[in-house]
């Protein structure tokens, strides 16, 4: 009996534990990952409202879910958020196993890089990490900003 004990015992240590690890979200990191892509994105500042209820990725696909949404704000330019932007965006939740991203908890402000697509419009990517969109802070834009103006790109510490 003491045998099968220490066996199971010994099988549920050596067993990896099962945990999403993410990276805090950085605002130049973002910035960095959009303009490094071969995808072209727009950098907007800005709120979004969904236009329908939110839907759920499956996890057993790797099939996105997408919703449909509106962001109104400031889209990047050379001087700054500077462009007025009030465009329908989608937003595609997508899963890492078993831990799925939403298009819920969007609140408030936010820093978000939207692809480019030639008919689908704009595109926010939403994974369990958080995905191509962070809430807005003035330090987050102000890096992202000298990041963009003069490439020197500090990510938060």
């Amino acid at each position: 009996m003491k045998t099968v004990i220490l066996a199971l015992l010994s099988l549920a240590i050596a067993s990896p534990a099962l945990a999403l690890s993410c990276m805090a979200p950085d605002a130049v990191r973002l910035y960095e990952q959009a303009r490094d892509s071969e995808d072209t994105f727009v950098a907007v500042r800005g709120r979004i409202d969904l236009s329908e209820p939110a839907r759920a990725p499956d996890p057993d696909t790797e099939t996105p879910a997408t919703t449909h949404a509106v962001m109104s704000g400031y889209a990047l330019t050379s001087h700054g958020f500077g462009a007025i932007f009030n465009r329908p965006i989608q937003i595609e939740a997508t899963c890492f196993g078993p831990w799925c991203g939403s298009a819920e908890g969007f609140e408030g402000e936010q820093l978000a890089m939207l692809k480019v697509g030639d008919d689908t419009g704009y595109t926010l990517a939403a994974d369990p990490c958080g995905g191509a969109a962070m809430a807005w802070s003035k330090d987050g834009e102000q890096r992202l900003l000298a990041c963009h103006r003069t490439g020197t790109c500090l990510t938060a510490e």
